[in-house]
């Protein structure tokens, strides 16, 4: 039977002196990654972990993330972060709760603390007599984007991970592929990347400064959109292989900038439901302007009329993904698994057309769509308009969550200056005013210092709806 702990050991066995892991916290090979593996999971298994046990890990260590997940595949145990949603959700029970020394662990939970420095000191360790597994049993427990409603978790099998894998091979050439990434090790994003590059015998450079990875032979590099800007303050000193840039959409004017350290720049398109599903290439075209192509992926992506029929070029629609390794629902929402998954089809909740050259440009998602009275607004669009104010950095609005409220929308924005905000938000409810008319105001308009972001890099507006409560449940109103 299939067991991916087993099959990286393998990976491992035939290219053992090439890099696994590379940073500032520990290095090791892929022999000693293999034994770093072996002697975690022989503690695991100490603890009474092993089938039908669920864990939960909390660590923001490169190789405790790694070495927590490939060894509860051996011992074919669940694996699942333990974070906020974790928290709110209760559809996913575990058994266990671990954590590496850095993070903090919480009273009410019995965690166990992983040290980094005892287990990679362990003696080499022989493969304990784990039992067969079934590859077919949920083992990684990840939660949703959110792009249909409140995020909610999905349970993968060992064998949807590596056909998952097997399909991310072309972008991880065997022994040839040094991945960065900016996402949290303990991301969807982090996860779906490092699991195929290390079954591929790749290496992942655990460096977060981006002059550094020249140096250290990096030549693919994911992150969100926020993540890249914030980390390219100017161009890398020479230029990289291969940027992928998923979790929201890409600022127009962003791509250039990318383009000016990388080779390639692809904009993906995927979920925790189906995986990658598309890719868009940014490239210069003979004019120097940035030009866009798709790349279709193994997933079947269509654009749907609001008749079921399939749209053409340019024409808005809502987007609809099948693969032979999606999820086929969600963990104890039979409503939402229904909403999502339709005939065969996953139904993410995007509005997008195609583009000219076969590009996929997404335009929205269905959750962004705030109705009041009948006027539909897309999120989307009002934070175009706000930001298209001098002087904002960034604004999301959403729709005010305080019953009886008498303005129905509220702007979080970040401004640059902040002795210009009392006339930048008048600018701000103006430009409002004149675009969509007296009836659709915006006047509360909110400066905060950063947007509330998920994993991937989205605003989160139910975040920042949530904050709106717990303000106003401080001060018994809004102020």
């Amino acid at each position: 039977m299939y067991n991916l702990g087993q099959h990286y050991l393998d990976v491992a066995a035939k290219s053992p002196d090439f890099p696994a892991l590379v940073g500032a916290e520990a290095a090791f090979s892929h022999a000693e990654f293999a034994n770093l593996i072996l002697t975690l999971s022989g503690h695991l298994q100490s603890l009474g972990i092993g089938r039908g046990s669920v864990v939960a890990i909390n660590t923001t260590s490169t190789p405790v993330m790694l070495g927590v997940t490939f060894a509860t595949a051996l011992l074919g145990s669940g694996l699942v972060v333990a974070n906020r949603y974790l928290a709110r959700e209760k559809n996913v029970t575990p058994t266990h709760f671990l954590r590496s020394p850095e993070v903090a662990g919480h009273p009410a939970v019995p965690f166990q603390v992983l040290d980094l420095a005892w287990i990679s000191s362990g003696k080499p360790a022989r493969l304990p007599d784990f039992g067969l597994t079934d590859p077919d049993a949920p083992w990684l427990f990840l939660h949703s984007s959110g792009t249909t409603g409140t995020p909610k978790y999905i349970g993968l099998p060992q064998s949807a991970i590596r056909d998952r894998s097997k399909a991310a091979e072309v972008d991880f050439p065997f022994r040839a592929t040094t991945l960065a990434t900016l996402f949290p090790c303990t991301s969807r994003p982090f996860l779906a990347r490092a699991i195929a590059a290390l079954l591929q015998a790749c290496a992942i450079v655990d460096e977060p400064a981006p002059e550094r990875w020249g140096a250290a032979g990096v030549n693919f590099v994911a992150a969100s959109p926020v993540q890249i800007k914030a980390a390219l303050a100017a161009p890398l000193p020479r230029k990289l292989a291969r940027l992928e840039v998923s979790g929201a959409k890409i600022p127009p004017d962003a791509a250039q900038v990318y383009l000016q350290s990388f080779d390639r720049v692809l904009d993906v398109y995927g979920a925790s439901e189906t995986a990658k599903s598309f890719a868009t290439e940014l490239y210069m075209d003979a004019n120097g302007l940035v030009a866009a192509k798709g790349l279709p992926q193994d997933s079947e992506v269509q654009i749907l009329r609001d008749d079921g029929s399939v749209c053409g070029v340019g024409e808005m629609g809502t987007v609809r993904v099948r693969n032979a390794y999606m999820c086929a629902g969600y963990i104890g929402q039979p409503e939402a698994s229904a909403k999502a998954f339709r005939d065969g089809w996953f139904y993410p909740g995007d509005f997008a057309k195609w583009g000219e050259h076969g590009e996929l440009v997404v335009l929205g998602r269905q959750d962004d769509v705030i109705n009041l009275g009948g006027f539909k607004l897309q999120a989307d669009l009002a934070d175009a308009l706000v930001n298209s104010v001098d002087g904002v950095v960034e604004a999301a609005v959403f729709r005010n969550p305080l019953p009886n409220a008498g303005d129905p929308l509220i702007a979080f924005v970040v401004f640059r200056d902040k002795a210009q905000i009392g006339r930048q938000a008048d600018e701000i409810v103006k430009l409002f005013e004149r675009t969509f008319g007296f009836g659709l105001t915006l006047r509360n308009v909110k400066p905060v210092p950063a947007l509330p972001r998920d994993e991937d890099g989205q605003v989160d507006r139910r975040a920042c709806a949530n904050l709106v409560v717990a303000r106003a449940a401080v001060t018994d109103g809004p102020r």
